[in-house]
């Protein structure tokens, strides 16, 4: 087995209590729980046996049937009441390993990648004479912001599903930066090297409710979006998947591979790290 097969840190022992997105049926009925006050037996009767045809039909007809407000509030209590499972993927060595033990998910620092890509495309035959290039190449696509800006800031995603099985390409070459630096400098030949460096490594992370709400809300404030009469991210996630699923006993979450981010602007602590698994993509 290898060493990075199964690596519990930290908060291991709440590993249960963590709400996980894609295990709608560990969660559903808790939801269902907090949502007593403002949804009556017979407004939850009326969902339960509607035939949405999609998952935003149910959604619509839950705020149709009791008011708006008062479900929002008590979805946004339930979610600050816990913990969220948020997901990174990467290409990681025992060394990345053990440093995200000891130091948690730093955020990305341009300069800081310079290890790993040389590392990985060092083995190609032309390497000698593209190297003076890596050092300009990872300031313009980190302080410079070429192609987006990621400098100092960590991404998790919502769905392990959609990390694994939808948008896995941060599992098959490493970080979006990494590849962005390494098609600039090698094109094609950049994105196989850095296929074939580290193995693929999911890690979960427990993220206090209130901290993934803020995570996840980064243009507007949680308070800015219902100022606007609008449902904040996450909790239109979690609704939309609870009411599809009081009509529809069998829909499984996982299936939607939703592509939610949560970003942060400092260290993901060790603490909040709950496991870290290596998987076949």
């Amino acid at each position: 087995m290898s060493d990075l097969s199964r690596i519990v840190t930290g908060i291991a022992e709440t590993e249960n209590d963590v709400l996980d997105f894609d295990n709608n049926r560990t969660w559903g009925s808790a939801l269902t729980d907090a949502l007593r006050g403002p949804l009556t037996d017979v407004v939850l009767d009326k969902l339960i046996t509607a035939s949405p045809q999609y998952i935003e039909d149910a959604y619509e007809l839950l705020f149709s049937c009791a008011d708006r407000g008062e479900i929002v509030d008590a979805t946004l209590a339930w979610i600050r009441s816990t913990s969220i499972a948020g997901y990174h993927g990467g290409r990681l060595n025992q060394s990345d390993v053990e440093s995200i033990r000891t130091h948690g998910l730093l955020p990305l620092k341009a300069k800081a990648r310079r290890a790993r890509l040389t590392r990985a495309l060092s083995r190609h035959p032309r390497w000698e004479h593209i190297t003076q290039w890596l050092d300009t190449t990872l300031r313009y696509y980190g302080p410079g912001k070429k192609a987006g800006g990621r400098e100092g800031q960590v991404h998790l995603t919502l769905s392990r599903c959609g990390l694994v099985n939808g948008f896995n390409h941060y599992l098959t070459h490493g970080s979006e930066f990494d590849q962005r630096v390494a098609h600039a400098l090698l094109g094609a030949d950049g994105a196989e090297l850095l296929r074939t460096d580290g193995q693929a490594t999911v890690i979960q992370v427990a993220v206090p409710g209130d901290a993934a709400l803020n995570a996840v809300n980064r243009y507007l404030t949680v308070d800015e979006c219902l100022a606007r009469g609008e449902v904040p991210l996450l909790v239109d996630q979690f609704l939309k998947s609870w009411s599809y699923g009081l009509a529809c006993p069998d829909f499984d979450c996982g299936t939607l591979m939703v592509d939610c981010g949560l970003v942060f602007h400092s260290a993901i602590p060790p603490t909040w790290i709950v496991g870290i698994d290596t998987v076949s993509v």
